[in-house]
């Protein structure tokens, strides 16, 4: 391991310039699959450090190697943004309009190039890739594609950071097990032969059908699990009818489902459907069901979080390392744990903003020079592990 002042004043050297890549990304935000600015300013500034930069054109993101070990330790960072739109008062802001930063990924892209450089620095006998990954907010995600592709088939470990905005700068946030939730999406479909709305009696009264099923689906699915099974069901969007007299033939429902629980996950699609039928059965009203199985749940592997953290314990202090909570979000790291062990990590980032995929949302830039040095002594931490 590189000495505690070598390291410091890596860290120190190159958190500056990191700082100054994640304020020009925050002025170009892109969309999922569209990073092509991002990727590029990534890659300028990764190369003009005397690095290579594997691309993934004509698609977006790529990832850069440090060292010549054929078994490489992984640090995955996300690079796309959300529909948005920021506020005038922030500095940066966005001049992308409609599109914001709003959870961090442009933190993440920096702190993983700041990770980069310093490895790279280093005199150690190792091997490390970093990976910047295209549209995490898209359903399903740009990891599925980098697993596809070959590109964590050489990882023995990988890690992630996700910047936590309720969590102290300088600390790290750590559990073992479920972190975030498989997310689904659900598209139903309600159908009947519409009719009058005098006549509700005569025909099949869709919207009271569509009202039973937002109203009683979540708690009847809740009913027939393991009651020590996370679960939430939610809809954000019904749309049925336009007249105020007219019953309609279809309404549309679309919502989604979150689990903690991998094995739950894996039976959702029936359990859902089955319980659907149930609750139109005495309506009379028909249904289709697109069920879209999106991002399993994310569930730390146990001995890449103590190796990863106790390495950073052992660096930054004890005190850096703290227990955090599961979230009922969803994140597409789960897909390369079907492909290698790992752990996603949150970064104290507390800003006194808004939340996560808020406008409000800002990023404390003070957490990122900790967050270089505790991903690098992180990494190093399981590459001997």
């Amino acid at each position: 391991m590189p000495g505690p002042d070598e390291l410091a004043g890596l860290v120190e050297e190159i958190a500056p310039e990191a700082l100054e890549l994640r304020r020009l990304l925050h002025r170009y935000p892109e969309p999922a699959h569209r990073e092509h600015r991002t990727t590029d300013l990534i890659r300028r500034f990764i190369e003009s450090r005397g690095l290579q930069f594997s691309d993934r054109h004509p698609k977006t993101g790529g990832w850069v190697d440090i060292g010549d070990e054929p078994r490489l330790v992984g640090f995955r960072a996300d690079i796309d943004a959300l529909p948005i739109r920021e506020p005038e008062e922030n500095s940066p802001r966005s001049e992308t309009e409609g599109w914001m930063h709003a959870c961090g990924h442009d933190a993440h892209a920096a702190i993983a190039a700041g990770i980069a450089v310093v490895l790279a620095r280093l005199d150690v006998d190792a091997g490390f890739r970093i990976i910047f990954q295209p549209a995490e907010e898209a359903f399903p995600g740009g990891a599925v594609e980098l697993v596809d592709e070959g590109v964590v088939d050489e990882l023995g470990a990988l890690l992630a950071f996700h910047v936590d905005p309720t969590l102290r700068v300088g600390s790290i946030g750590s559990r073992v097990g479920p972190i975030t939730a498989g997310a689904d999406a659900l598209r139903i479909v309600i159908h009947g032969p519409g009719g009058h709305t005098s006549r509700p009696h005569k025909t099949v009264d869709l919207i009271a059908a569509a009202a039973r099923v937002a109203a009683e689906l979540p708690n009847a699915i809740r009913s027939s699990i393991d009651p020590r099974s996370a679960i939430v069901t939610a809809f954000g969007s019904i749309h049925g009818g336009d007249a105020a007299n007219v019953i309609p033939t279809e309404v549309v429902l679309k919502g989604t489902v979150r689990t903690l629980d991998p094995g739950l996950w894996d039976v959702l699609p029936s359990l859902v459907d089955k319980t659907l039928g149930s609750i139109l059965a005495l309506s009379g009203a028909g249904h289709t069901l697109d069920y879209q199985q999106g991002i399993a749940p994310v569930v730390n592997d146990e001995s890449i979080v103590n190796a990863a953290t106790r390495a950073i314990g052992s660096s930054l202090g004890p005190g850096t390392v703290v227990d955090t909570e599961t979230s009922m979000g969803g994140e597409d790291f789960s897909n390369y744990l079907s492909a290698t062990r790992g752990a996603l990590l949150r970064l104290g980032a507390e800003s006194g903003g808004g939340d996560l995929h808020s406008a409000g949302f800002a990023f404390n830039e003070s957490a990122l020079p900790f967050a270089i040095h505790a991903g690098v002594t992180a990494l190093l931490g399981l590459s001997r592990s």
